[in-house]
């Protein structure tokens, strides 16, 4: 079932995602209809997958997705959202791959609410994020370098969130490039 025709705030969750994800933060395209493989991740009822290098948990409930270079999870009652994807344009270093995120993720500003963006790290790479609001929904965006290769991250989640869904930002938060979470 169509996440949009159960939950009534979701045309709005993706109104977020696009406009957090505009420009060069667009990145998940075509994502098939089929799950990704998955396999056991280190606690109970979750689940890991890989997109490009980087290895995401959440529940094994959350609708997955994808394929190999792009990643959708969306949580039951449509009260969350996590989107992965690798960039398929390789930059040449780590600053001009921030740089180019950093440009991306303004071109959004103006359809969102209280936009915070400052540079950070995520998955243990340097990244830029954007965190923002639209009507009901709260929203992230990361764009992670590691090297040339850029890494799409969007998380949103209805406010005031239930902890079931943060815990998925939790371990988000905790994902590393090559490894385990």
């Amino acid at each position: 079932m169509n996440v949009m025709a159960r939950h009534p705030t979701a045309p709005a969750a993706a109104a977020l995602a696009l406009a957090l994800l505009v420009g060069g933060c667009r990145g998940v395209r075509g994502i098939a209809s089929s799950p990704p493989p998955a396999e056991a991740a280190g606690r109970e009822g979750w689940v890991a997958y890989r997109v490009g290098q980087l290895r995401i948990e959440a529940p094994a409930s959350w609708t997955a997705t994808g394929r190999e270079q792009a990643l959708r999870l969306e949580e039951p009652e449509g009260r969350g959202r996590l989107e992965v994807s690798v960039r398929g344009e390789a930059f040449a270093d780590a600053r001009s791959c921030l740089a180019a995120a950093e440009a991306s993720l303004e071109r959004g500003e103006e359809q969102l609410e209280r936009v915070r963006r400052h540079a950070t790290r995520i998955a243990g790479v340097p990244a830029v994020t954007q965190e923002a609001d639209q009507g009901p929904w709260h929203g992230w965006a990361w764009a992670a370098c590691d090297g040339g290769v850029q890494y799409r991250i969007f998380f949103t989640a209805v406010s005031t969130a239930p902890a079931e869904v943060m815990e998925v930002h939790r371990a988000l938060l905790s994902a590393r490039l090559g490894g385990t979470s």
